[in-house]
């Protein structure tokens, strides 16, 4: 089955080309890592991935069917951003869960979602309040309430202390989605993702030999 298609992908900013002509194929539930030097254009071609930078041409598909086609309330449900400083609604980091699921007419659990994240404590403290780690979990915690075919995940566990890395890794590993990973730690690129992409420059290029295209 098809899952995302990216084709030709190119972003401007300020006159200059950040990211040029990148294509590549994820099949439904793949999981993908990014990689790359800083600078590279890793982040932009996420944020792109999810039109939130206007200035980018070329093709994006979902099974098929084309983002302008979809809509931009479902792609966004499609794939999910977590970025590596996630921004917060004003509320509750309950209310930020249960407000990003019921934006697409979801009901969860949101207390449930944050246990899974050892975040039993916070649901009902200012998520604007909370420390850049606890912001992280609650950003995942908010994607995974809308039920994203793909997650797209910057640098997720940045923020976080040995013992959480591992537990983000292992309720990722119990996700039934897929995901395209930017993390600047080469292993955990190898634990979570079956292949990588690599960029330079804002240009795909091929992997070192051994890695994967």
């Amino acid at each position: 089955m098809e899952g995302l298609r990216v084709e030709n992908l190119s972003v401007r900013k300020g006159g200059s080309e950040i990211l040029h002509r990148v294509s590549f194929e994820v099949a439904p539930g793949e999981r993908i890592g990014l990689v790359g030097g800083s600078g590279a254009g890793k982040t932009t071609l996420l944020r792109a991935l999810v039109a939130l930078d206007p200035d980018f041409s070329g093709s994006l598909t979902w099974q098929g069917s084309p983002m302008r086609d979809l809509g931009p309330r479902t792609w966004r449900r499609t794939l999910v951003l977590v970025g590596q400083r996630p921004a917060m609604f004003e509320g509750s980091a309950a209310e930020n869960v249960l407000a990003a699921a019921r934006h697409h007419g979801l009901e969860v659990d949101a207390q449930a979602l944050l246990r899974d994240l050892d975040l039993a404590g916070v649901g009902d403290r200012e998520a604007q309040a909370l420390s850049e780690g606890e912001r992280q979990r609650v950003a995942l915690a908010r994607a995974l309430a809308i039920r994203p075919a793909m997650l797209l995940l910057d640098e997720p566990t940045s923020a976080l202390d040995e013992p959480r890395v591992r537990l983000v890794e292992e309720l990722l590993a119990r996700t039934p989605v897929g995901w395209i990973l930017v993390s600047h730690d080469p292993a955990q690129v190898e634990r979570l993702t079956g292949r990588q992409i690599r960029l330079e420059g804002g240009h795909r290029v091929p992997l070192s030999p051994g890695g994967s295209a």
